[in-house]
């Protein structure tokens, strides 16, 4: 059980109830997914907007069919801005393409923060809009996870068409969680799996390095400053935090082994998904125990 788990790492008293809390599977089941999914109703508007930008150019189609704010977009380069219904495994879903750090920047500000400069933009390489009546994905090409190249031996370019593909399909793994289980959270339940079908999906195989390497956890137990695992973490004590630090980098491991058993491979992205909502983290953690 979890609180075993816990226990057997350090935790007791209230970083035990911390850790026992943050782990609980917020996925609902019984799940029902159909075996064909059908567009939800906001994507007909965007096949008009996509029309329209086929005429007078996305920066037009974007102000003329989006709330954004008091102020219009105005793109550096708005030709290198692209927009479709992408099919994802969760249906269809409008995303964004953007390549230009500063268009990436102006869209997400209007579109989604309604003029208001969010901190931290400069570090984000994608947005999920998920409103009651409109739903879409903004990305950019930035490296993912502000991870350089050279750190996992690629080169630039290989890199940044990977990243384009980890963040799709990242995001489209909220949008799943979301539409069909009921909840995405910021969390690093959440975040495992996400980044799980985005690597498998962009390189065709499952580098437990390059996810610990995107939450600043590759060099564990040295002390890194970079990463993401402190987004998902901020509400945990010091003694919760190095807890899970341990459980990610382990589950990761774990994950990466998983993926290659004659089980997994003959399994489809989503029921891979499916079995990685089933179990929480410490059942993730305890996988081929």
């Amino acid at each position: 059980m979890n609180e075993d788990t816990f226990k057997s790492l350090g935790a007791s008293g209230e970083v035990l109830e911390e850790l026992k809390k943050y782990a609980v599977n917020k996925f609902q089941r019984p799940y029902s997914i159909p075996q064909y999914i059908e567009e939800e109703p906001f994507v007909k508007p965007w096949k008009q907007l996509i029309a329209m930008a086929e005429i007078k150019g996305v920066e037009e189609a974007l102000n003329a069919n989006m709330a954004h704010g008091d102020e219009d977009i105005s793109l550096k380069t708005p030709d290198d801005v692209k927009v479709e219904i992408y099919n994802s495994f969760a249906g269809p879903i409008p995303i964004i393409y953007i390549s230009n750090v500063e268009d990436f920047e102006e869209i997400v500000v209007k579109l989604i923060h309604k003029g208001k400069r969010p901190v931290g933009i400069e570090r984000t390489g994608a947005s999920f809009a998920f409103g009651e009546k409109n739903r879409f994905i903004i990305l950019s090409n930035k490296p993912y996870s502000n991870i350089p190249a050279e750190k996992l031996g690629l080169n630039t370019k290989k890199w940044q068409d990977l990243s384009l593909i980890i963040r799709r399909e990242h995001e489209c793994t909220h949008y799943f969680t979301k539409r069909f289980l009921g909840s995405s959270n910021n969390n690093m339940h959440d975040e495992i799996i996400a980044d799980f079908a985005g690597i498998l999906s962009a390189d065709g195989k499952y580098h437990s390095h390059w996810f610990l390497a995107g939450m600043g956890l590759d060099e564990y137990p040295r002390p890194q400053t970079n990463g993401r695992f402190p987004v998902y973490t901020a509400t945990l004590s010091d003694k919760a935090k190095e807890i899970l630090k341990k459980i990610t980098v382990k589950v990761a491991n774990n994950l990466e082994r998983w993926s290659n058993t004659e089980q997994a491979t003959k399994m489809s992205l989503k029921d891979k998904v499916l079995f990685l909502c089933d179990n929480d983290l410490v059942d993730l953690y305890m996988l081929g125990c």
